[in-house]
């Protein structure tokens, strides 16, 4: 009975530790979406957040103050999507598409160092619900 009830706690480990893996997905986005995200980005947050996304006047998009607020491992790809779809650019939330928000996020995943894959940030919630944002290791 000892051994059954060690297996039967070995393989719900085993089980939780695939859910946890299968529920995060890696970031990625492709290099094309990003540089049409800089040109997005350019247009319309530029002004507010630095050329260089360091903040000017409004809060950083890059470098430790976004690896404070975003890259805490609870925050997805998904939130940050929600965050500046609802509230950007200021004064006028949600006039750009959502593709277009999607592709400033590919770029302000790339200013932090997040790797380019081969395909786009796709515009599918549940998928950006996973790509959870972790520190980028040095």
């Amino acid at each position: 009975m000892t051994v059954s009830l060690a297996a039967l706690l070995f393989f719900a480990r085993a089980l939780a530790l695939h859910s946890e893996e299968s529920n995060t997905a890696a970031i990625r986005y492709s290099e094309e979406q990003a540089l049409e995200g800089r040109d997005l980005y350019n247009e319309h947050c530029a002004s507010c957040h630095g050329a260089a996304l360091e903040g000017q006047g409004s809060l950083p998009l890059s470098g430790a103050t976004f690896r404070a607020r975003w890259a805490d491992d609870r925050h997805s790809v998904d939130d940050l999507f929600y965050i500046i779809r609802t509230l950007m650019p200021y004064g006028q939330p949600a006039t750009l598409s959502k593709q277009e928000y999607l592709d400033i996020i590919a770029y302000i995943l790339m200013v932090n160092g997040y790797p380019a894959g081969a395909q786009p940030l796709p515009l599918d919630p549940p998928i950006l619900k996973r790509m959870a944002i972790k520190a980028q290791q040095p």
